[in-house]
């Protein structure tokens, strides 16, 4: 950039106002291009921090943590309605809330806390957080586009809602997928003492983390404890802030095409399940009708066909009580965790329209719902207590869920872990039966009858007594026959083999 001539005769009061448009010009962010390829995450924060400076009345960026590998992790507020929106009227601006917080610190900003009228009115999107679903990355970040950029558009929205969006909750497996190995799925963090490294956040957080088996070898591995990980520590620390003000918590994944609402920890359903699958199908209508993609929608232990402890989802719907929680699985098996670049805008503003009409349904159920009144939590059917060193297994007993809100899948009861000590009764009760079997055999049965062996059908037998001959005439007419039926080929058919006993 070429610099301001200086001007003869020039005061110290105009250098020093050059000088302040220099600096403004060399301020400039470039734009990286969210819409057509999968950004680094030097980019994705490059991204955030040119909207900030874009829209600086209703923007802004918050730092949440720091990753194994000193990556920051970051969310960005959209905040249409607050005291420095110069878009606003001054009627609406003095009585708007602020922007944001001084964090108590000192070292970083956070929401504000909304009271009165202005509470249960944020939407909290969070993606990124499986390092291998880079869709679902590009899809919050398309998000995020579509409410500042085009913020014309969805103005309506924005007039109802706040928006926090976390577009990458795991940097550090992000950029070690796009750079060494695309299936990695947890975080970087290594283990002591063992060769492994990484923890699933999405198995990390504390609801019933105890719940379910976990091998640190394994790519679902939850950790030493809850919390273990810096990621979920950052999400931790803004979501139990900002709980009494979350009205909708939305979890983009990939590839699963559906839409799931809790519990993924258990089989049983939560109170409001129906008002949950309403906002559900609502999201899915949405996409159907833009370009035809039909999603499912059910539980995430209906639909996944299995439980899952610990998830992000679990603990803002079951431990902070936000009204309403979804999982959207992004497509498709076909596309796989990183779709050809060619497909990231059709999916972003695909999903999009979902979303929005997902963000509206929630801002008209928010009165319906009133999660003060929620029985205890469930328990899963394997969840192990330490008191005083004794374990204990409680077992929840299963419901089966309604198909007409959307649930496309029954329950089946829940099954308890067989011990050895189960088989080997079992295994003794079969001998036993085979054995009362056998002394059956020994009763007296009538003359050419003889017992079945095990495993065989009268057929396949040997007979022990030649066939009793009988008068009469065969198939063929010509009498004398010896009581085998002929068929059409001339050969004795196979149930002829069969001994003919007569009284």
């Amino acid at each position: 950039m070429a610099a301001i001539p200086k001007r003869k005769n020039q005061t110290a009061k105009d250098r020093a106002k050059d000088a302040a448009t220099t600096a403004l010009r060399r301020l400039v962010i470039p734009r990286p291009d969210i819409l057509h390829t999968y950004l680094e995450y030097k980019q994705i924060n490059q991204y955030l921090e040119y909207l900030a400076q874009r829209y600086p009345h209703f923007v802004y960026v918050h730092i949440l943590g720091h990753t194994h590998e000193k990556r920051e992790v970051r969310a960005l507020e959209i905040n249409w309605m607050n005291s420095e929106n110069v878009e606003l009227s001054p009627q609406m601006r003095e009585h708007a809330p602020r922007l944001f917080d001084i964090a108590p610190n000192g070292r970083f900003t956070v929401p504000v806390i909304h009271l009165g009228e202005h509470c249960r009115k944020t939407v909290f999107i969070e993606a990124g957080t499986h390092a291998r679903e880079w869709i679902s990355i590009s899809t919050a970040l398309n998000c995020i586009y579509q409410l500042t950029e085009r913020y014309t558009r969805n103005i309506e929205v924005l007039r109802k809602l706040r928006f926090i969006i976390v577009p990458l909750v795991n940097p550090d497996g992000y950029e070690y997928s796009r750079t060494k190995n695309p299936k990695w799925r947890k975080n970087r963090r290594p283990h002591k003492s063992t060769k492994f490294v990484g923890t699933d956040c999405n198995r990390n957080y504390d609801i019933f983390w105890n719940s379910g088996p976990s091998k640190i070898n394994r790519n679902t591995y939850k950790g030493e404890s809850p919390f273990s990980e810096p990621e979920t520590r950052a999400m931790r620390s803004i979501l139990d802030r900002m709980s009494t003000n979350l009205l909708f918590f939305l979890s983009l994944h990939s590839y699963g095409q559906s839409i799931m609402y809790p519990w993924g920890y258990c089989r049983d359903n939560p109170l409001y399940w129906r008002e949950l699958s309403s906002l559900a199908n609502s999201g899915k209508s949405a996409i159907k009708s833009y370009n035809g993609r039909e999603y499912r929608t059910g539980s995430i232990s209906c639909l996944t066909k299995r439980t899952i402890a610990g998830s992000v989802v679990d603990y803002v719907y079951g431990v902070l009580k936000v009204p309403m929680a979804l999982v959207m699985e992004l497509p498709s098996r076909e596309l796989g965790f990183q779709p050809p670049v060619e497909m990231i805008s059709q999916i972003g503003h695909e999903s999009w329209y979902g979303i929005r009409e997902m963000c509206k349904r929630s801002y008209d159920l928010r009165n319906q719902i009133a999660r003060e009144n929620d029985p205890p939590l469930p328990r899963p059917a394997r969840y192990e207590a330490t008191n005083e060193g004794v374990a204990i297994a409680n077992t929840s007993t299963s419901t089966v869920e309604a198909t007409a809100a959307g649930g496309d899948c029954a329950k089946t009861t829940s099954k308890k872990k067989r011990s050895k000590r189960t088989v080997r009764a079992q295994h003794e009760n079969t001998v036993r039966l085979q054995r009362s079997f056998k002394a059956r055999e020994s009763q007296d049965l009538p003359e050419g009858i003889q017992a079945l062996p095990p495993g065989l059908f009268p057929r396949q037998m040997e007979p022990r007594y030649p066939p009793i001959k009988r008068s009469g005439l065969s198939r063929d007419g010509q009498g004398g026959g010896d009581g085998a039926i002929l068929t059409s080929r001339g050969k004795p058919n196979i149930s002829s083999q069969m001994p003919l006993v007569f009284p």
